[in-house]
């Protein structure tokens, strides 16, 4: 069998490795993907995989596969190990959630978990098939010195990069890493603090506090778009599987996600989202969705051929011209994107004396 070509379509590999994970996917779709992995080949597609986060999954869908028996023992046994992993990760994950629940309400400290490890809590059958490397917390930005401090108490290490003093810290604790946030991304690249409108949405699920789905899809729309360019390898898959999941599982109100990005500035970071989700699923949005995100004709020809062409891998060396040619222009509007560079250049210059002051209010 002749070898997949990239060269004219970037994103063979990821629908490859996307199809049969998909909800409503079917034993034919499992089964067309094994067959061209062998176009592939199998060290490439494990490889990815493993890089993407899907591994755990397709060991879940090859167990269940009576017609993979064309792939090698070594690559499901790689893949084996990977949800071996993940499933430990998880279960360590799962214990601490609990804790930290219990440490921060004790400080009366409003929070809630996003991202992967509230994610796979809600959204997945099996929550251990969804690898999450860290717990991803956000807290109000008067409270994060407080919650810094709460969990220093219970022998968590700050870890502080000056790069991102402005809105996430890091503490660890044996294997268990907490990104804790005051922020979802950088101060500038939204019009307004989006962190008190996304807490105002939390509900307690048990074993942590999460925003509500709205929310979520909000953040699973625009984070990628400017900390990992939609589409670097760093953009992993298991985002789109993540969104391909919730709404299919959630009604959704679009309307509540629509009213935060136009608070945010941010709905063309959105339509590129869901420009990239139907390039890589064939799913699409209600038109009238797409309509109201939807920016410019002009800019949304000049987009499309970024993604269409994956440009943002090829510039994965180069993060000014991501920045320049891509973040800048997912902002709605040209004010938003001269105020995005402003901050994020008084914010290169304040970082080293924004970091001594934390440290110096946490008693690092």
């Amino acid at each position: 069998m002749a070898k997949l070509s990239t060269q004219n379509d970037p994103y063979q590999l990821h629908r490859v490795a996307l199809s049969p994970l998909l909800p409503g996917a079917t034993q034919d779709d499992i089964a067309s993907a094994c067959e061209r992995i062998d176009a592939i080949g199998e060290c490439t597609f494990s490889t990815f995989l493993l890089q993407q986060g899907l591994a755990p999954m397709w060991d879940h869908i090859l167990a269940q596969q009576r017609r993979s028996s064309q792939l090698s023992e070594e690559f499901k046994k790689i893949i084996h190990q990977s949800r071996l992993s993940a499933t430990g990760t998880y279960l360590m994950h799962r214990h601490k959630l609990t804790l930290i629940k219990e440490i921060l309400e004790n400080a009366n400290i409003p929070h809630a978990v996003y991202k992967g490890a509230d994610i796979r809590e809600r959204l997945y059958d099996e929550p251990a098939l969804r690898p999450a490397a860290d717990i991803d917390i956000l807290v109000p930005n008067e409270n994060k010195v407080k919650a810094i401090r709460a969990l220093s108490h219970e022998g968590y290490k700050l870890y502080a990069p000056a790069e991102n003093i402005s809105h996430e810290v890091s503490l660890n604790l044996g294997r268990t890493s907490i990104d804790l946030h005051w922020d979802i991304l950088r101060p500038g690249r939204t019009r307004a603090s989006m962190a008190p409108r996304l807490l105002d949405t939390r509900a307690d699920y048990g074993s942590h506090w999460g925003m509500s789905d709205e929310a979520t899809l909000f953040v699973m729309l625009v984070h990628p778009v400017f900390v990992r360019c939609s589409t670097t390898p760093l953009a992993a898959l298991m985002r789109i599987v993540d969104m391909a999941t919730l709404l299919a599982k959630s009604e959704v109100k679009w309307e509540g996600v629509i009213r935060l990005l136009e608070e945010a500035g941010l709905k063309t970071a959105a339509w590129i989202s869901l420009t990239l989700f139907e390039f890589l699923t064939a799913k699409k949005q209600p038109e009238h969705i797409i309509a109201a995100l939807k920016p410019s004709r002009v800019k949304q020809k000049y987009l499309h051929y970024w993604l269409q062409n994956n440009v943002s891998s090829r510039l994965m060396h180069k993060p000014l011209y991501q920045q320049i040619g891509f973040t800048l222009p997912a902002h709605d509007s040209l004010g938003d994107a001269i105020r995005a560079a402003r901050r994020a250049i008084a914010l290169r210059h304040s970082q080293g004396d924004d970091l001594s002051a934390l440290l110096i209010s946490t008693g690092a």
